[in-house]
């Protein structure tokens, strides 16, 4: 080769946008910055290019998510965000600075996060072969990594320490935090929860993993170590591994994992190939919890699987389905897992204008549905007859629910639905009643 030919490709390369030069073993120098909405900036790159980092578009054309996401198949699956799922507009900005860190910046140059605090200087950053991004500074250690703030996901080579959580997201395109957590709790427990979405209080737990000893302390989980080969297990003081799933039946081949607390509440396990030809070219499920989360969430607080006064089913892949029972709508049209409210007047108020309640309302019989723990009142020994009319006549009642010769009479708003053979019983819904000329 020529030298003018030698000089005119490294004159070339010096050209080229530093973020494109930076992809190839995946490092990223201080300085490096990345602009959401500019096509002429690339995301960072692991060297191998399973991973990428930087602006990913949302469905909302205008709206960009600061994430990592597995860059070559298909449907690009987010693994992580920053700014607690926030989304932000065109013109914002992410780079590396020596003194922060990783900086996310409006269009008007306003900081909405960091990876501060931080101890010491940052000398470039790395997105990892792994899935994590990392900070190095000084003498090549690790002084921030994203695997040590996951969001909704875990990776393989991934640990989650003892106090660790995960948010659930608040819906499939909602990344803000949603209603579920998986926390490794410091008594060694791993479970799962809802919470309060303003007070972030956690509601009692519908899974754990039963890794708590009360008597020997080395017994306590007090790591989750998702490892290479793609099992998941609560490690305890003593060394003991206690498997999540699946213990067996891992697929050969060459596939990604990860595990990830969906935002129905369900933590699954799914694996994707990682080449082109094979099949399927989805992620498919491996291993989950709860079974029936319908069934399994029992807080004493909060609204459960789905909404207040909602309907909960399973479906074939243990995930539920929310509906709203007869009578009843949507608060949020656009949210089927959120709250349920009644399309008639159910206040004491209207029926004291009235000689008898069967002219405001209806009864729906609905087979095998229950909301447990909304309660008021038992009435036994009960007839169907009697449980019904019961609930028809006391304007405090919205549901009854007859289990063998028990009338259980609930009060609004109904929690905890669900519908599943497991419940054994008739509920008696109050709906308004048909308007008839």
């Amino acid at each position: 080769m020529s030298y003018p030919l030698v000089h005119a490709l490294f004159c070339f390369l010096l050209l080229l946008p530093f973020s494109t030069v930076a992809q190839t073993n995946g490092t990223v120098d201080v300085g490096a910055s990345i602009t959401a909405g500019d096509n002429s900036t690339t995301p960072w790159l692991s060297a191998s290019q399973d991973f990428a980092f930087g602006f990913k578009q949302l469905q909302d054309n205008n709206l960009f998510l600061l994430s990592i996401w597995y860059y070559k198949i298909p449907d690009q699956t987010i693994v992580w965000y920053a700014n607690e799922g926030v989304p932000v507009s065109a013109g914002s900005k992410v780079g590396i600075t020596a003194g922060k860190g990783l900086v996310l910046s409006d269009p008007q140059g306003r900081e909405l996060w960091s990876s501060a605090p931080i101890l010491n200087q940052v000398a470039y950053g790395s997105m990892n072969d792994t899935g994590s991004f990392v900070l190095v500074g000084g003498g090549s250690f690790n002084i921030w990594e994203s695997f040590k703030y996951p969001t909704d996901t875990l990776l393989p080579m991934q640990i989650m320490e003892s106090g660790g959580v995960l948010f659930s997201r608040q819906s499939e395109k909602n990344f803000s935090r949603g209603r579920f957590q998986l926390r490794l709790l410091k008594d060694g427990n791993l479970v799962l929860n809802t919470r309060d979405l303003v007070t972030n209080l956690s509601y009692d737990a519908y899974y754990w993993s039963n890794t708590y000893d009360g008597v020997n302390i080395t017994n306590r989980g007090y790591q989750v170590i998702f490892n290479e080969t793609g099992y998941i297990f609560v490690l305890t003081g003593s060394k003991q591994r206690v498997v999540l799933g699946p213990t067996t039946g891992l697929p050969s081949g060459d596939y990604y994992y990860r595990a990830t607390l969906n935002f129905d509440g369900v933590l699954t396990l799914y694996y994707h190939p990682k080449t082109e030809n094979a099949n399927p070219k989805t992620w498919t499920p491996l291993w989950s919890e709860p079974d029936n989360i319908c069934v399994d969430i029992r807080a004493s607080q909060g609204r459960g699987a789905c909404g207040f006064n909602s309907i909960c089913t399973i479906d074939d892949y243990k995930r539920p389905n929310c509906s709203c029972p007869e009578g009843y709508s949507l608060l949020d049209p656009n949210d089927k897992y959120r709250d349920c409210k009644p399309n008639f007047p159910l206040r004491c108020e209207e029926d004291d204008h009235k000689g008898s309640n069967g002219d405001l309302y209806d009864l729906l019989v609905l087979i095998d549905t229950d909301w447990p723990l909304s309660d008021y009142e038992e009435l036994k020994p009960f007839s169907e007859e009697m449980c019904r009319n019961s609930c028809l006549h006391d304007c405090f009642c919205a549901a009854a629910i007859l289990r063998g010769d028990s009338c259980w009479k609930k009060k609004l708003p109904l929690s905890n639905g669900r519908k599943d053979s497991v419940v054994n019983g008739k509920a008696f819904m109050k709906t308004g009643a048909l308007k008839t000329d």
